[in-house]
């Protein structure tokens, strides 16, 4: 598929506004101050991922005032689409329409302020990967390990803040006993539901420091003839082809989680996060830490980190490999050893088996 690309335009907001500028953010302002509204109008922000969380973070980020924003995404609508996708209308899908001009739409709906740039390829190709290093912000809300991978490559080399952002949504096991209290409760559909964000910042520890993607699946997900040969072995390889539940409430929860951590880059209003588990079953939120991996291929030493466009972008060239040998609990046997078969930046088997199940 061709890249389709959408200049950034539509004037850039004025600073010092008066009259309907001023009052569109005015209940912002009370809240922050004016010099975070003047920071968000001169942020670009690249949205990779324009499905039901990506689109809800557009739509968030375009009333929030910021500046410009970057939309990249491969996929057109389709009718599954239009329960969850911001924007998206019946003949959007009658005509094939990209995602990434329903966002664009939706965006100068909100605000025709903001400056506008589409992009409808896949952050795995080179030439695109290369384009999204222009935000200074870039929000994943992406399926798949591979562009995970893509991402926090960028993020690492260019000294990017990038926030991943992901939605789990399935069936939950009934207890075996319930009490009474539960007994009615427990008799309709139980969902485990929630989601995670995660924020990787300049100097901090990247997305594979803190176990948000694996390697042997982004293999998988670059390679279909290792994925196919993986099966065959007897081990799970998730499809990030394969349709996934998707609700729009709980796209708007974890997007605003998103937007509300974005806003806090621009200026600091409650603690930080690294990693956030969002659990809407049960209300409630954890908080998780790690340290940075001196080891870490990704961002340590031998990685490409802060060299800019000195080492360019990421090859995603394979070579045919047998898949890793697996114990009989179906466990990969002695995981950190496994040859990668990255060209770059060379990241070794993974830490945990990490399932994302995103919109």
């Amino acid at each position: 598929m061709p890249i389709l690309t959408m200049p950034l335009d539509g004037p850039a907001p004025p600073t010092g506004a008066t009259g309907p500028i001023q009052d569109r953010y005015d209940r912002q302002v009370r809240a922050f101050g004016p010099h975070v509204q003047r920071r968000l109008a001169e942020l670009t922000v690249a949205v990779v991922g324009l499905g039901g969380v990506g689109s809800q973070v557009v739509q968030s980020l375009a009333h929030l005032g910021v500046g410009g924003l970057l939309l990249v995404d491969p996929g057109t609508v389709t009718a599954t689409n239009l329960n969850r996708l911001i924007g998206a209308k019946p003949a959007d899908v009658a005509r094939a329409a990209t995602k990434v001009t329903v966002a664009a739409r939706t965006v100068r709906t909100i605000n025709p302020q903001v400056r506008v740039r589409g992009i409808a390829g896949s952050i795995l190709d080179p030439v695109v990967w290369q384009q999204v290093r222009l935000a200074e912000v870039i929000v994943g809300a992406v399926d798949g390990h591979a562009p995970r991978w893509a991402l926090n490559r960028l993020a690492v080399q260019y000294a990017r803040c990038y926030l991943d952002v992901g939605v789990e949504l399935g069936p939950a096991p009934r207890p075996e006993q319930p009490d009474d209290h539960h007994q009615e409760a427990s008799s309709g559909v139980r969902l485990e539901a929630g989601g995670h964000l995660a924020m990787i910042r300049p100097g901090g520890p990247c997305l594979l420091c803190l176990c948000g993607y694996d390697p042997r699946l982004v293999d998988a997900e670059l390679d279909p003839g290792l994925a196919a040969a993986r099966r065959a072995a007897g081990y799970r390889v998730d499809d990030p082809a394969e349709p996934t539940p998707s609700v729009v409430f709980l796209n708007q929860i974890i997007a605003g989680y998103a937007a509300g951590e974005l806003l806090n880059y621009v200026s600091l209003w409650r603690p930080p996060v690294r990693y956030l588990l969002i659990d809407a079953a049960v209300n409630g939120t954890t908080a998780l830490d790690a340290d940075r991996d001196p080891q870490c291929l990704a961002c340590g030493p031998d990685s490409p980190r802060g060299l800019s466009d000195a080492a360019g972008p990421p090859s995603v060239a394979r070579t045919t490999a047998p898949p890793a040998a697996h114990d009989a609990a179906g466990a990969p046997q002695n995981p950190n050893t496994q040859s990668s078969r990255y060209t770059s930046p060379g990241e070794p088997g993974p830490r945990n088996e990490s399932h994302h199940h995103d919109t």
